[in-house]
């Protein structure tokens, strides 16, 4: 290596990178760009000016630095088959850049104006990039700070940069350059022709066994500014289906909403995309009992979710259940072994608490719904429940607000529409006891699905008291909605049974004759403002 290309914003390690060259090289010369060289300078290194360089001056203020032909030429000449042009040229080899682009996603930040904005755009620095790139058999190419260390170990090793770390120095910096076009895309096609444009950044793709169906073809890429589920470490169990994927989603988005309702142990069961069991108590044996009791026929085959660490204490409850993925913060070691040799099939996904990803999307025909994600809950506080969101003549006590959060919890997390039945069967522990969703009118969710599960359950639970009537407990149960109640049937139908507390988000046409209704009815109800939908 002779001669190295240098003009970089990030100065970080830059000094250390090219005293590690030098001592390998200590003929090596290094062209500079203003900046640059005078940081150079300042670590004890004599660069060359590019205008030196060059013999043309940087001109109309600094756009003009790098482009001229013995630049681009010392990058994209082939060694071997141009060198005589090079020569009679006067264009010397430039054996690696070392570059990195201005700062345009701050320049964004600082709210300029659009003619201000557009000096922050690199078009040297891209174009240096892109001939090494294109040179790569022959240029080394760094963009990222973080490499330098790992050339400078292989030059310690070998002497040189091997073909496979161009290759693999190439492959980022051309990740690197289209990042940087595709944000200037978005900003400038919003500016200069006021339309929105998207690219969302997808990597380390990997093709699924299968899709939805064995007759469908899946990959699984990751978004390189989030973190979820898509990016968990898999400590046990075979590779995770496209389903898998899709209910791990649902069910740690689920468990995450309970870290704001209870300091105490949160569980979620989610089979084909939508809730069927959840669960708070204060250890993690009795919230998975809860959650798992919710509704064990359709927990069969399903994605178990906890928001803390998975231990041994768990062994008891696992055994003989067929679960496809367990996810945690972290499981102890002792139950992953007795995992891997009890149900060496059974997924365990660690993934720390609190990640939300900042977009959603879904395609759909001929293009891509995005949305903003779900907020994480925001705690109602005892004021909104005994006052502002309370619409009815009865009201909660105070104690009961956890209740209605958790409630309201879990209709976030079924298809809509969706009716929830939740129940305290402990202090700050609580349970879903039925859901209806996935209906077309919410009268069925309550009267076919969730008010059957909930009696079921609390049936199965006093299993042989002949005397237990089961609408006592629902008349302590909190009944919520996803979406507001269109008529008063559903409350009607709840009474029938027992219910006296329901929240939902109100915004009917006829909220009024509802809350009339529920008035007349003896019901205490909650409006949230808030809707819950998941389509």
């Amino acid at each position: 290596m002779k001669t190295v290309l240098v003009s970089v914003t990030d100065k970080m390690g830059l000094i250390e990178f090219a005293n590690g060259l030098k001592s390998y090289y200590p003929d090596i010369t290094f062209i500079a760009s203003g900046g640059t060289a005078k940081t150079l300078e300042m670590g004890g290194h004599d660069p060359i000016s590019i205008s030196d360089y060059t013999g043309f001056p940087e001109c109309f203020e600094g756009r003009v630095k790098t482009l001229h032909p013995k630049i681009a030429g010392g990058l994209l000449f082939k060694r071997g088959d141009h060198d005589s042009e090079a020569e009679k040229l006067g264009v010397s080899p430039i054996d690696m850049v070392i570059c990195n682009l201005y700062d345009f996603e701050s320049a964004l930040s600082e709210d300029l104006a659009f003619d201000e904005l557009v000096e922050h755009m690199d078009i040297g620095g891209s174009t240096l990039i892109r001939s090494a790139i294109k040179n790569y058999f022959h240029v080394a190419v760094v963009v990222d700070p973080i490499d330098y260390d790992d050339i400078l170990d292989e030059l310690e090793s070998s002497r040189d940069i091997s073909l496979q770390t161009r290759k693999k120095l190439a492959v980022k910096a051309i990740n690197y350059s289209a990042d940087y076009e595709s944000l200037l895309a978005e900003e400038f096609t919003e500016r200069l022709a006021n339309e929105k444009t998207s690219r969302p950044v997808l990597v380390q793709g990997q093709q699924l066994r299968y899709g939805e169906n064995p007759d469908q073809k899946a990959w699984v890429y990751q978004f390189e500014d989030q973190a979820g589920i898509a990016q968990a470490d898999v400590l046990s169990g075979k590779e995770l289906s496209y389903n898998n994927y899709e209910d791990a989603t649902v069910a740690y988005n689920a468990v995450q909403q309970l870290t704001g309702i209870s300091d105490n142990a949160g569980v979620a069961v989610v089979k084909h995309g939508s809730l069927c069991g959840y669960a708070v108590a204060k250890n993690l044996y009795k919230a998975f009992h809860h959650a798992w009791e919710g509704d064990p026929k359709s927990a069969f085959g399903s994605i178990v979710a906890f928001n803390s660490t998975v231990t041994e204490e768990l062994v008891p409850l696992l055994q003989k259940k067929f679960i496809e993925v367990i996810l945690a913060p972290d499981f102890s070691e002792t139950l992953i072994s007795w995992v891997k040799e009890t149900y060496p099939n059974l997924r365990l996904l660690k993934i720390p608490n609190g990640f939300n990803g900042k977009l959603i999307y879904k395609n759909i025909s001929g293009g891509m719904l995005v949305q903003t994600n779900r907020e994480t809950f925001n705690e109602m506080d005892e004021s909104d429940l005994q006052s502002n969101g309370v619409v009815t003549k009865h009201r909660p006590s105070p104690k009961q607000k956890k209740l209605f959060q958790f409630a309201i919890s879990a209709v976030n997390f079924a298809k809509s529409n969706t009716i929830a039945i939740a129940r305290e069967v402990g202090e700050e522990e609580f349970q879903l006891l039925g859901i209806g969703a996935g209906q077309p009118n919410r009268v069925d969710c309550l009267e076919r699905l969730a008010i059957p599960r909930a009696i079921e359950n609390l049936q199965r639970e006093n299993e042989g008291n002949t005397e237990y009537d089961p609408l006592a407990d629902l008349s302590k149960c909190v009944m919520a909605s996803d979406g507001f109640f269109p008529f008063d049937d559903s409350i009607r139908s709840a009474a029938k049974f027992g219910l006296k507390y329901c929240i939902q988000p109100g915004g009917s046409k006829r909220d009024q004759q509802v809350i009339k209704t529920a008035d007349e009815l003896g019901m205490c109800m909650i409006f949230t403002g808030k809707r819950y939908f998941s389509h």
